[in-house]
């Protein structure tokens, strides 16, 4: 229900699991101080039936006490291994209806493919049509606003963001039903094969044809530099450059206060923003700081890299990463992690130093990406609306709005931290603004509101641990912008000129 939160320890299952066995931890505490307390009250009634009785009320009362306490035991054991039981048995149905459901996607995936063998000329005609777009409308008589209620509703209906992950993961099978590779083969070269194995080998090949003169996901090298808060104007018109000094700024407070600092995507803005604290008195090393840092999202949505680093090409190779299996070397990180990774290093971010980090969008995936780097110290991090990719060991808290497409875009089997947290922005089809309404930063910001007021003790912790980051003392800001350089393509093996 749109408002409402569902709150997840981020693992394979709905149903946290993992809090079910802390329960019945719990459980097994009270169970043996109950049978303790049980033990000591039939121990008294003994040594009082030893001297003769004539204990009277206190007799009577140890017996009901012994009584009570030994049924709470056997209570609380019993609760214990229900939770247990149950635990078990959430996690083996759902892991056998993902199995399910990943085998379905791959058979419907494999079918489509090998009927597009069949089907070719309805399929282009299909694809003729969405690149037509206009036209068929008109020729169907269809005004282009009457078909965005539609087409909004579609995109937005809950549960897309894990309908497009599924498509993706199982695109080597749709490859495979085309070629015609038979279906078993197809099915179990496929369970090896995921959305970032299938985005490395979109980057490499798109590498591959840039000797041909075409120039996708073709990654180049990146240069950052310092800028005033105001820099840049709404589309993308340049304007005149405040002086780049710090920026006094008070500490943030909770989620909330970290998600309104998140530069809001705009061509020609500064894309990074990183604030420096001191470390609290008494709180280990004297030089060590503390910084935040902010991360834009998704900027220029072409497949052509251009000047801005924010783009389709760094999400591609964000989504692939360094580590895909399948990839035949190795592909350069995405220029707007590499952006990030420079703004820190300028800004004086030293090792020992505490970082917590937050991303919106494809900046969301950047920040998890960096707080699986062992060699940056970060405590906490936060996802808004990000395709993550990664499990780092420091609390990510993820926050996913059901009825956005892109956190899909990752993947379905992908692994979320240990905190997820969900919602429905369920915005009506009718509605005028961005097709995309659940994926604005505005919504995601809303969801970090509602995450402050929660009362859920996970979510409590994590708002208390942001802020007492920064021990309540006033930080210095800078903004930073970052643009690809106009050279050579970065080297799909080596990651160098």
């Amino acid at each position: 229900m749109s408002g409402e939160l569902l709150v997840s320890g981020g693992g394979s299952t709905a149903v946290a699991v993992d809090e079910l066995f802390a329960e019945a931890a719990r459980l097994a505490v009270v169970e043996a101080g109950c049978s303790r307390f049980a033990e000591r009250a039939a121990a008294l009634l003994a040594t009082i039936a030893r001297a003769g009785g004539a204990a009277g009320r206190a007799e009577h009362e140890l017996a009901l006490a012994a009584h009570q306490f030994g049924q709470s035991a056997e209570l609380a054991a019993s609760l214990g291994r229900n939770l247990e039981e149950s635990a078990l048995r959430y996690g083996t149905v759902e892991q056998r209806l993902g199995a399910l459901q990943q085998l379905a996607g791959q058979f419907a995936a494999w079918t489509l493919g090998a009927s597009a063998r069949f089907l070719a000329w309805p399929l282009l005609a299909a694809a003729g049509g969405v690149f037509l777009g206009d036209r068929v409308l008109d020729a169907l008589g269809v005004s282009r606003e009457g078909a965005l209620p539609l087409l909004r509703q579609l995109l937005v209906h809950p549960g897309a963001g894990e309908a497009l992950g599924a498509a993706l993961d199982s695109s080597d099978e749709l490859v495979a039903g085309a070629l015609g590779v038979p279906l078993p083969v197809a099915v179990v070269a496929g369970g090896f094969v995921d959305t970032p194995d299938s985005a490395a080998v979109v980057a490499l090949g798109a590498s591959a044809l840039g000797g041909l003169g075409v120039g996708l996901l073709a990654e180049r090298p990146v240069g950052v530099r310092r800028v005033g808060e105001t820099a840049g104007a709404p589309g993308g018109a340049r304007a005149a450059t405040p002086p780049a000094v710090p920026s006094p700024v008070p500490p943030p407070v909770g989620v909330a206060g970290l998600a309104a600092r998140v530069p809001a995507p705009r061509e020609g803005a500064p894309q990074i923003r990183i604030e420096q604290y001191p470390a609290p008195a008494g709180g280990g090393s004297a030089e060590a700081r503390r910084w935040l840092v902010y991360v834009t999202g998704t900027i220029a949505p072409s497949p052509a890299a251009g000047s801005q680093p924010f783009d389709m090409t760094s999400n591609v190779h964000t989504v692939a990463g360094r580590g895909a299996e399948l990839a035949a070397a190795s592909l350069p990180a995405g220029a707007g992690e590499r952006a990030v990774r420079a703004a820190l290093a300028e800004a004086g971010v030293q090792p020992g130093d505490e970082l917590i980090g937050i991303g919106y969008s494809g900046g969301g995936a950047i920040v998890a990406e960096l707080m699986a780097d062992p060699e940056l110290g970060f405590t906490a991090g936060a996802n808004l609306g990000g395709p993550a990719r990664v499990d780092p060991s420091a609390p990510l808290l993820n926050l996913e709005h059901r009825d956005d497409l892109v956190p899909g875009s990752g993947g379905a089997d992908r692994p979320l931290g240990p905190l997820l947290v969900q919602r429905e922005v369920a915005a009506p089809p009718e509605q005028p603004g961005p097709i995309l309404t659940a994926h604005e930063l505005d919504a995601y910001r809303r969801t970090a509101e509602l995450v402050d007021a929660s009362a859920d003790p996970r979510l409590v912790e994590f708002s208390a641990l942001v802020t007492d980051f920064t021990a309540g003392r006033e930080g210095e800001a800078s903004f930073w912008l970052a643009e690809r350089e106009p050279e050579a393509p970065l080297s799909p093996s080596t990651g160098e000129r």
